[in-house]
């Protein structure tokens, strides 16, 4: 399980996407956060706005209100055309115009503006930390990420009593610039933050912390963030990735367990997630259930119908010690193969089931399609079933067969010479009937 399937998977975390409110929200937003604050802040001597001043720009604001933001932008050129505008009358013109570029979508002209409004002298405190935190977002939004985490901390060190919401915006901050340890006090601090204020923490904020611990490979903290989310906001693909991080520090009993509950609310329905649930209880020495779970699936088609899969059926009925129920699985197995390995595997079950003539017409399948890992044991299991039907004639062209492989001679031969005895006896017996 690499990097780039968890960022996939919290996708959400890497998109530092901000949501698009008009300054004025932002401004809203920022000054709630900021009341404490700025109530312990030194009080700051601002110049007054000036009666034809407000009156334009209650103009533009008219304006705004009603769309029209040729007419808004219009009176705001007017009041920037005045000559002698104080340092307060300047930045509100210049939060204006960051307003109606916003509203057009213009954000590399509102971040000019902004800065505009930064740059004056004896700003109420209200609007200098409200046009940061707007600033912030903004370079957030056109990917100037260090810009934004530099402003940002501008503006936490303006604040007192800041919302979650900012620490969680600087830690994807964080990881858009790679920094991911950086990124992880943030979020810790947002979650404190929020059991203070009563709040209730939000799955985004934990989705990125398990990134962030993640590819810093911490995989004990990787556990612990992916069961709070399992617990708080139960969900498939949570489950499956603490399954997967169980499986790869060594915890099968966990991860099985895990995979199990998933299974039971219906939530493994990739065919891939049922076979590897099999698999893993074929390791547990559970294989009736893996059997059970292989066989309903690969029945009603929510797993694959494929050689692999048949095969692992038929393994699992086997070591379920269910031989009879294996043979299906194994004939499906070998017709879907490319060579007679599995008519192989399926000719020793017939055998073991004493089934002679299914023995021997598997026997014979495997050895004509080829491909053998071991031919000549093939050849000597074909010889064992026809000597079983009495059938020495053919048994010996087997064993024949099978004796020209070195490792088979040997046992080749005691099996020639077992088939010529018990010709030589049956002859014997038939001479002995016919003079009777």
């Amino acid at each position: 399980m690499g990097a780039k399937y968890f960022a996939a998977l919290f996708a959400v975390a890497a998109a530092i996407a901000v949501t698009a409110l008009a300054p004025e929200a932002y401004a809203q937003r920022a000054g709630q956060q900021n009341q404490e604050s700025q109530a312990n802040q030194p009080a700051r001597r601002t110049p007054a706005m000036r009666e034809r001043v407000y009156q334009r720009l209650a103009e533009a604001q008219e304006c705004s209100e009603d769309e029209d933001m040729v007419c808004a932008r219009r009176l705001l050129d007017q009041v920037r055309e005045m000559t002698d505008l104080n340092s307060y009358e300047v930045a509100q013109m210049w939060n204006f115009y960051a307003f109606i570029n916003f509203s057009d979508d213009n954000f590399p002209e509102a971040i000019a503006a902004y800065e505009n409004v930064l740059q004056q002298e004896e700003l109420p405190i209200g609007l200098e930390t409200t046009t940061m935190y707007s600033l912030a977002t903004l370079y957030v939004q056109q990917e100037l990420y260090q810009q934004g985490l530099d402003m940002l901390e501008r503006w936490l060190a303006l604040s007192d009593a800041p919302s979650p919401g900012p620490y969680i915006l600087k830690a994807q901050i964080h990881y858009a610039l790679e920094q991911f340890r950086e990124g992880i006090e943030p979020v810790l601090t947002a979650l404190e933050i929020a059991e203070q204020q009563g709040r209730s923490p939000q799955e985004g904020w934990y989705q990125l912390l398990n990134v962030f611990y993640f590819e810093i490979e911490d995989y004990p903290k990787v556990i612990e963030t992916l069961t709070t989310l399992v617990e708080t906001w139960p969900k498939k693909d949570y489950l499956v990735q603490l399954a997967g991080i169980y499986g790869q520090e060594g915890e099968d009993n966990a991860q099985l367990a895990l995979y199990e509950a998933a299974h039971e609310v219906s939530w493994l329905d990739r065919s891939t997630e049922r076979v590897t649930l099999a698999q893993m209880l074929m390791q547990a020495d559970i294989p009736y259930k893996a059997a059970r779970i292989l066989q309903d699936g690969l029945d009603s088609g929510d797993i694959e119908s494929t050689e692999p899969n048949w095969r692992l059926l038929s393994q699992a009925w086997q070591l379920a010690q269910e031989d009879e129920a294996a043979l299906p699985a194994l004939l499906r197995a070998s017709n879907l193969a490319d060579d007679g390995n599995l008519d192989h595997r399926l000719a020793q079950s017939y055998a073991n089931l004493a089934r002679w003539d299914e023995c021997v017409e598997a026997a014979r399948d495997a050895v004509r399609r080829g491909g053998l890992n071991r031919e000549d044991q093939a050849n000597l299991l074909l010889g064992n079933c026809l000597v079983e039907l009495k059938e020495y004639d053919e048994a010996r062209n087997a064993f024949q067969a099978a004796s020209r492989d070195e490792r088979s001679r040997s046992g080749a031969q005691q099996w020639l010479e077992y088939v010529r005895n018990e010709q030589r006896r049956d002859a014997e017996i038939a001479r002995a009937l016919r003079r009777g």
